[in-house]
């Protein structure tokens, strides 16, 4: 009996170490999977999202824009067909007006300034905000997700319209840490589909793009995040439909921007 009490203890003493080694390897295997698992999990974190703003915030922007081209062609007597009108705003769609007042004047570029003058009276005037709408509940969602998430935009709307006008005029609080307009950018190589606004946003916030989201509109909006590698989100309350974004490889396509916090929620696994 005491001799195999004593085997026992020998045999249990040799195997303590072995276990201990055992014991230790395993938690500390298991402690360092749930650092690398919540440090994967901060990384790809969402923290920025940053939103188009014509027909994503507020909606209508496309018939206004539309209509202030069309009024300034007629004060000027120039007269397209209304295919080709439509066909040569689109050539230009997000960037300056006197870009896009210039492709409407090809054969009249003597016109331009004058053109330019008649649109900015229009575009600052009651012709462009009256075609203006915002979905109902988008002003409490921008204050809602302010704050978790820093907010910015990036558009190809004018910015003292934008913040002088437009937003005064639905009551849109200022939660945007960083507005950028292609009317900031001089070289119009960089204006959307490239990917210049959304990297400068990344920059400013020290974000990575697996962090960020962008929500537009347009196909412009969508290849601009896809190549800045940022995740797009179509709102299909502007240009795109949902064949469209299909079509673009977008996987989270909403019916307008109140729909947000659902693509939130699948994204943080909710």
């Amino acid at each position: 009996m005491n001799a195999a009490k004593e085997k026992l203890e020998i045999v249990s003493g040799a195997a303590e170490p072995q276990f201990r080694n055992f014991a230790g390897g395993f938690f500390r295997k298991n402690a360092f999977e749930l650092i690398q698992e919540y440090c994967t999990k901060q990384f790809f974190m969402l923290k920025l999202i940053i939103f188009d703003w014509d027909d994503v915030i507020t909606l209508g922007s496309t018939d206004g824009y539309f209509k202030c081209y069309h009024d300034t062609l007629v004060e000027l007597g120039v007269r397209l067909g209304p295919e080709e009108e439509h066909k040569r705003i689109l050539a230009k769609w997000s960037m300056p007006h006197r870009e896009e007042l210039r492709e409407l004047l090809k054969e009249t570029p003597e016109l331009l300034d004058s053109a330019c003058t008649i649109y900015e009276k229009k575009l600052f005037g009651d012709t462009f905000v009256n075609e203006l709408r915002v979905a109902e509940g988008t002003t409490a969602l921008l204050q809602k997700l302010h704050t978790t998430y820093a907010l910015c935009v990036a558009t190809g709307m004018n910015p003292k319209l934008l913040k002088n006008v437009v937003m005064p005029k639905f009551i849109i609080p200022n939660v945007f840490s960083q507005i950028i307009s292609t009317y900031d950018i001089a070289d119009t190589d960089k204006h959307k589909p490239h990917p210049h606004m959304v990297e400068e946003i990344l920059k400013a916030h020290a974000v990575q793009p697996e962090q960020a989201l962008f929500v537009g509109d347009a196909k412009t909006d969508v290849i601009m995040a896809q190549r800045a590698h940022v995740t797009p989100v179509v709102v299909l309350t502007g240009h795109l439909t949902k064949s469209d974004a299909e079509k673009l490889n977008v996987k989270f396509i909403i019916k307008n921007i109140t729909d947000l916090p659902a693509v939130l929620s699948e994204l943080s696994g909710e």
